[in-house]
């Protein structure tokens, strides 16, 4: 249709088509076209996208707020993004979540003031904080994700400051008297919804001593089936407190990434929640001997990610395990880190012949090289050989696809991989033509068959 078309057509017309395109994009080009249609799509577009995309531009956040506030038709946001820094933000976000009867999925960014939890601006923020997941909660959520703000110094364990780590390994005292006695509480409002069933705690705010009481009775009072924590940074007492109280019979996907947890209490945990069936495990300690699951348990495990070491404790430790069918193997793709995988994964191998065996690797700016010999370290009885699927895992620094097709073409990075058939690039949003990524693939790795890049599959034909 052409613009004149569109234009002719009634605002109502235009609202209803607006609502049923799938693709979100070009509603944002149409929303610049006239002042008429940004009134009319731009609300559409930022209650599908998010808020602000750029979580520094302040200018543009406020735009989208004021977008979303006069919208006089807009009543359900299927997602909403934004990242917010000052109490008045928070605050203001809070007033445009209650315009809205219904959210159905939320990620809101957080960049407190400072890391002074006694400080007052510091109490106000995360009391806004709480306010605005409340509401959120009350609108009938059914994806709530507790992040970062985009762009700031994500702490990793490996980062972490020297007198973080001392306090960390420092004794604590009890942590629920101390943490909790300002905390605020779930609000009965939110508490009658019951919708959430997918809540990610990947912010220290949600482990704060004025959030902890909130996030322990979202725990506890939500039918939860996905739950995922990445928490780098906060104490070891704190996550051991917060485990010891959860209890949620619906869980179905539970994610442990970046987090300094007790194996015990990691044991105690998965113990009372029998109807896992995806596992992913990250950055966490393996534990000794005298700390082993109970055999018996996590039955129903279908889908197991973690690192190398993980996956050998828990297959030699586990005997029902009847119902596993994906094993993910977190590594590297170096020479050293490909060894120490095979070694740690040979004494559970007769374990994974009978599963789907997958790498998954992250792919850096620099991708390393591997030396021609590297297939001479893998023999026959390399457990390595049982991989079927490698996932390459971009993050927001993105190669180009001809440094890719280089890399495909002049390493032997498939060579320990005799049984390889599926390749995935996983957040690969390059602009390049997906022809050469295809044909690089194609030619120097002959024994796949299956090429995904983007959730698009692409068939790797003989010829």
């Amino acid at each position: 249709m052409s613009d004149e078309g569109l234009l002719a057509l009634p605002n109502e017309i235009l609202i209803l088509v607006f609502h049923y395109t799938r693709d979100p994009f070009p509603i944002y080009l149409l929303s610049t076209m006239c002042r008429r249609l940004h009134f009319l799509a731009l609300p559409i577009y930022l209650s599908r996208l998010g808020v602000c995309h750029d979580a520094e531009s302040t200018e543009g956040c406020n735009i989208s707020i004021a977008a979303l506030l006069t919208s006089l038709f807009l009543n359900v946001a299927q997602s909403l993004s934004c990242a917010l820094s000052t109490p008045k933000d928070v605050a203001r976000f809070t007033r445009l979540c209650r315009r809205f009867s219904r959210i159905e999925a939320a990620e809101l960014r957080f960049n407190p003031p400072s890391h002074d939890y006694t400080g007052e601006s510091q109490a106000a923020y995360y009391t806004e904080v709480v306010k605005t997941l409340n509401v959120v909660l009350e609108k009938a959520c059914e994806s709530l994700t507790v992040d970062i703000v985009l762009g700031a110094s994500a702490p990793t364990i490996s980062r972490i400051s020297r007198r973080n780590r001392l306090q960390a390994r420092a004794p604590k005292r009890g942590p629920i008297p101390g943490l909790l006695t300002s905390s605020i509480s779930l609000s009965p409002a939110a508490f009658r919804q019951r919708t959430l069933s997918t809540f990610k705690l990947h912010s220290d705010i949600v482990f704060s001593p004025h959030c902890l009481a909130w996030t322990i009775d979202v725990l506890n009072s939500f039918p939860l089936t996905v739950i995922s924590i990445d928490a780098p940074t906060v104490q070891t007492s704190v996550l051991d407190a917060l485990l010891s109280v959860t209890e949620i019979p619906t869980l179905c996907d539970m994610s442990i990434l970046n987090c300094r947890i007790r194996p015990s209490q990691m044991h105690l945990f998965l113990c009372r929640h029998p109807s896992i069936t995806r596992l992913h495990l990250g950055n966490v300690i393996v534990p000794p001997m005298q700390e082993r699951l109970p055999p018996d348990h996590l039955p129903q495990l279908t889908t197991l990610s973690a690192a190398a070491a993980q996956v050998a404790y828990l297959l030699h430790t586990l005997d029902r395990t009847v119902a596993l069918r994906e094993i993910r193997v977190l590594s590297h793709m170096t020479q050293l880190d490909l060894i120490f995988t095979d070694t740690s994964l040979r004494p559970v191998v007769s374990r994974l012949e009978p599963v789907s065996l997958s790498l998954v690797l992250p792919v850096l700016a620099n991708l390393p090289r591997l030396p021609t010999s590297v297939g001479e370290h893998f023999g026959d009885d390399s457990a390595l050989k049982l991989v079927t699927a490698l996932e390459f895992v971009f993050g927001d620094d993105n190669i180009a696809f001809n440094k890719l097709a280089d890399y495909v073409s002049l390493t032997p990075w498939c060579a320990p991989f005799p049984g390889l058939r599926n390749v995935e690039l996983v957040g690969f949003n390059s602009t390049y033509s997906v022809e050469l990524a295809r044909e690089a693939f194609q030619h120097h790795a002959p024994n796949i068959e299956r090429l995904v890049i983007g959730d698009v599959e692409y068939p790797l034909d003989e010829d």
